[in-house]
């Protein structure tokens, strides 16, 4: 898991919407153990496209139920909108 992304989204949903850090794990579902409703995702979708720079769709949104989902999806879309490697000459 890309630390730098798990970091930032950690440090928004503590900012955002006052949950302490150390219940942010990968693994904490928004809903069950976090207690976030629709508006609380709405704005964690919000704050993904707005400070990270990555678009999320509706339904991507709906499917993506825990820290560790979110972190996976960022990764990947950051991976797929990397540059290719050069090949060695």
């Amino acid at each position: 898991m890309n630390s730098t992304a798990h970091q930032h989204l950690v440090d928004v949903l503590a900012d955002r919407l006052g949950l302490e850090p150390a219940e942010l794990t990968p693994d904490a579902r928004f809903r069950e153990d976090l207690g976030l409703d629709s508006l609380d995702l709405v704005e964690l979708v919000s704050a993904l496209e707005n400070e990270l720079g990555v678009p999320v769709t509706d339904e991507v949104a709906l499917s993506l139920t825990s820290l560790g989902e979110v972190v996976a999806h960022v990764d990947a879309l950051r991976a797929a909108a990397a540059p290719a490697a050069e090949p060695a000459a």
